[in-house]
């Protein structure tokens, strides 16, 4: 049984000192009486201790004023600044920004504020250890810096959450720069004890004052931004007043509803087919999950899934998919023998120990040829492409499973990682393929990827067709197969067979 547990070269950090110009040198110790009288209420307990070493008065009132700066100095560093990436902790990043609302409603100026935080850092702590996380963390802080103005403001909330103060902001494309500069800085690859680590961010961005002219809100709202960027996928970055309609009034308020419709059993699998486009018949079927709402009816897969990653169900769900895929695909090879069902394999699942024996085991349970049934990765998983995920794809393309990678176009992606690894299928990212089914730029890009396919022995499926010219515009191009509402929308899997015979 499954067991559920719960570039390359690197740039030197900034320096304490350089941290502390940026942040530190607006702000005077005096502005904190209550430390330094208490550190200067033991002068005389330290002079008493002292005098029979110095003979000389001065030298003693000379050391204790050192002391007491010394000691004040390093209690505001620890009360104001973060131990581990030394930028301004959340308590002081408060201020700042208290302190610079006032200033700029006097002056009637705009600003921005970007929350940010790192996909797939827990995996990086939990597969490579929280030394590694916490270099990470601290390399991560190097890279916002140097991706902002010398006046802006860099601070850690805590864990892997990060916002940022963009001073005098009133042009949005400078801000939609910054973003855009942050996320291509954050996801280059970076090297510790020999080891290639990756991550990458997403962004939410809220302006003053037309967001909020509250410190508190204004965090909400960029928060609430990075909640709808994180949804749309990875490496993405959303202005609230673009997103607040898609905005949840109370996050979790809607988690604690889905977490309620996995108890309450309120998902079923469905089946969309797979057509081969040269001979126009049903080849295949892609079999998902989706979540039937009373307010919204079905919502699939994709819309839902960063529910799935914060809930405790990701592992569970996706075995119970697997499940499903298998006990259909028995079923559908009865009708046609060559019928091939691809099912989506989530992090939760792939990354518990015992994956493969598990899988082995549904698949002879089932009776069903391990050729036929395709496994699909998100290319959203090699983000945090570590031994770990690259053990497991070539242990399952040894013992003769069909592997699919998914999303191609829709984000940067480094093929030398596919290197010895054998993939048969790769499947267009929806998005991106049609915006480049509008161009001619777009298709001569569209069929380069298709080359390239064949040229691995693999095939490309394109996914999201809707209309016939798509099919032209595709098979024109080379490719074999496809699925879409064209032919159908997602059927629920128990009624697929009647549509077989």
């Amino acid at each position: 049984m499954i067991e559920f547990a719960q570039n390359t070269a690197l740039e030197p950090l900034l320096d304490h000192l350089k941290f502390d110009r940026r942040y530190v040198s607006s702000r005077s110790f005096d502005t904190f009486p209550d430390i330094a009288a208490n550190e200067k209420s033991s002068v005389k307990r330290l002079l008493s201790e002292l005098q029979h070493k110095f003979s000389d008065s001065a030298d003693v009132a000379y050391l204790i004023e050192s002391e007491v700066s010394s000691r004040t100095a390093e209690l505001y560093r620890r009360a104001n600044y973060d131990s581990l990436t030394h930028l301004p902790n959340r308590a002081h990043f408060h201020d700042i920004l208290e302190n610079l609302i006032q200033g700029t409603t006097q002056k009637e100026s705009v600003f921005s504020l970007l929350f940010l935080d790192l996909d797939g850092f827990k995996t990086v702590n939990d597969t490579q250890g929280h030394h590694i996380g916490d270099e990470l963390l601290r390399h991560v802080s190097g890279r916002l810096i140097s991706s902002v103005r010398e006046e802006d403001v860099v601070s850690r909330l805590g864990g892997d959450e990060f916002v940022i103060l963009l001073a005098e902001t009133e042009d949005r494309a400078e801000v939609e720069d910054i973003c855009q500069r942050i996320i291509n800085e954050v996801s280059r690859p970076y090297l510790f004890e020999g080891q290639e680590v990756r991550t990458s961010t997403s962004i939410g961005v809220s302006m003053f004052p037309q967001d909020s002219r509250l410190a508190s809100e204004l965090i909400e709202t960029a928060d609430e931004a990075l909640y709808v960027s994180k949804s749309k996928g990875k490496q993405t970055f959303r202005f609230y007043n673009d997103v607040k309609q898609e905005v949840p009034t109370h996050k979790h308020v809607i988690q604690a509803k889905f977490d309620a419709a996995v108890l309450n059993a309120e998902f079923a699998p469905y089946v969309e087919p797979q057509i081969d486009l040269k001979q126009n018949r049903v080849v295949g079927g892609y079999v998902s999950m989706e979540w039937l709402t009373a307010e919204n009816g079905q919502q699939a897969l994709e819309s839902w899934q960063h529910l799935l990653k914060e809930s405790h169900s990701e592992a569970s769900m996706s075995l119970w998919l697997l499940d499903s895929a298998c006990f259909y695909l028995n079923q559908w090879l009865k009708v046609d023998a060559e019928f091939v069902v691809t099912v989506p394999v989530l992090e939760g699942l792939w990354r518990q120990k015992g994956f493969l024996e598990l899988l082995n085991q549904r698949v002879n349970q089932y009776g069903i040829p391990s050729s036929q049934l395709q496994l699909a990765f998100s290319l959203k998983s090699f983000e945090t492409f570590d031994q770990d995920l690259k053990a497991c794809l070539q242990g399952l393309s040894d013992q003769g499973y069909q592997l699919t990678l998914t999303g191609l176009g829709g984000q940067a992606f480094n093929f030398a990682m596919l290197v010895g690894l054998n993939i048969q299928e790769f499947k267009f990212d929806e998005v991106w393929l049609h915006e480049q089914l509008e161009t001619t730029s777009g298709q001569q890009w569209i069929q380069a990827l298709i080359q390239m396919a064949k040229s691995l022995d693999s095939c490309m499926i394109a996914t999201g067709i809707t209309s016939e010219s798509h099919v032209k515009k595709l098979t024109e191009s080379g490719c074999t197969l496809g699925q879409g509402v064209y032919w159908s929308a997602p059927i629920e899997a128990a009624e697929f067979k009647q549509l077989m015979v």
